[in-house]
């Protein structure tokens, strides 16, 4: 009998441990290029680096034991570099990379190890429409926002992208978030005097406006909720609540950064005197189940954090934990990793100036 118990415990241990070790069952490192990366727990910084210097780069890290890669894993995997200037990042069906490069104008694909599989040039194939902004995608389909004035199509195939068509929605689009068929875009304006938040029907025929703030910029979607972040008119970042189901804007605080994950938004706000160059950051979470206002969720907060001015901020949907990045405009910025309660764990550099998302795959 003991032989027995003995020889069940090991059976149970080895069977815990094939468990404990399926998610990197068949995990190949390099997948063909030319960085191994050491698990599916891969993280992808988008630094923006500065417009016409022609310096933007994608920093991989492993989110789940901390290892960071820190040169740029584009130029590492593709033997050029990302361009000027990588304005937005996205995942799609978990295992794809999108990226919307804005002065160099045109968007890319990449395969999960940063490996580039296709690209459109608006630069030379699309001019008319303007320098890409942002990129959001819905099923096999990519929309891209266009300082022009438009949103295009463009559809995933595989690893190839094919542009479709372009839809006017109105002066400089910014950003672009696809839920349910629909589109909503944010508008600047050409001199950043619009406050409407421009709706496409799933026809991407018919457009509707909802009032919001002046000079919108970024949205984010939890649920039926859209989160709009914006400058406002007197320059005081404002943000709210867009609710697809009825149609009606709620204005609600002041962040001049954020990310949204299970109904929670994570917020900063940094106001800059520019008198005296001095910046003060705020850092809190709203929830959108209570509406409360939390100032306390962050705790042990690098005091440097209070005086830099918070660049983006980005939620890992797998652990929680929250990555806090900032910038001085001329060196490398810095991420500032809390965990899912708030409790600060560790920092380090985003090789890389001006941070402007992280994006993260399993």
């Amino acid at each position: 009998m003991k032989h027995l118990k003995y020889f069940a415990l090991l059976v149970l241990a080895v069977v815990a441990g094939f468990t404990s070790c399926s998610d990197n069952v068949d995990w190949d490192p390099s997948g063909g290029g030319k960085v191994e990366m050491t698990s599916r727990d891969r993280a992808f910084i988008l630094n923006e680096g500065s417009m016409n210097k022609n310096n933007s780069n994608i920093i991989y890290f492993d989110w789940a034991s901390g290892q960071i890669n820190t040169t740029c894993l584009y130029t590492q995997q593709n033997g050029h570099q990302l361009g000027d200037t990588g304005n937005d990042i996205i995942t799609v069906d978990g295992n794809k990379i999108v990226v919307a490069v804005n002065v160099s104008n045109y968007i890319t694909l990449l395969n999960e190890y940063g490996m580039e599989t296709d690209n459109i040039s608006f630069a030379k194939k699309h001019p008319a429409l303007g320098q890409v902004r942002s990129v959001d995608a819905e099923n096999d389909m990519l929309y891209v926002t266009s300082y022009g004035g438009y949103v295009s199509r463009i559809r995933i195939d595989g690893d190839k992208l094919q542009f479709v068509d372009s839809l006017k929605v109105g002066d400089r689009p910014e950003d672009v978030v696809a839920h349910d068929g629909k589109l909503y875009v944010t508008l600047q304006g050409q001199n950043y005097n619009d406050n409407r938040l421009a709706v496409v029907n799933s026809d991407f025929k018919t457009v509707t406006y909802s009032t919001i703030m002046q000079d919108p910029a970024k949205l984010y979607e939890d649920g039926d909720n859209i989160y709009v972040t914006g400058f406002g008119a007197s320059y005081d970042n404002p943000w709210g609540v867009y609710s697809t189901t009825t149609g009606k804007y709620t204005q609600l605080g002041n962040a001049s950064a954020m990310d949204v994950n299970n109904g929670v938004a994570y917020c900063a706000n940094s106001v800059t005197n520019w008198s005296t160059y001095a910046t003060t950051t705020t850092l809190y979470t709203y929830d959108a189940k209570t509406g409360a206002t939390n100032k306390d969720f962050f705790k042990n907060v690098p005091t440097e954090i209070a005086s830099t001015s918070v660049y983006s901020i980005s939620v890992n949907p797998y652990d929680g934990r929250i990555y806090v990045a900032t910038s001085d405009y001329y060196t490398d910025g810095k991420i500032y990793v809390f965990n899912a309660q708030g409790n600060y764990e560790r920092e380090f550099s985003a090789c890389g100036l001006n941070p402007h998302k992280i994006v993260f795959l399993k």
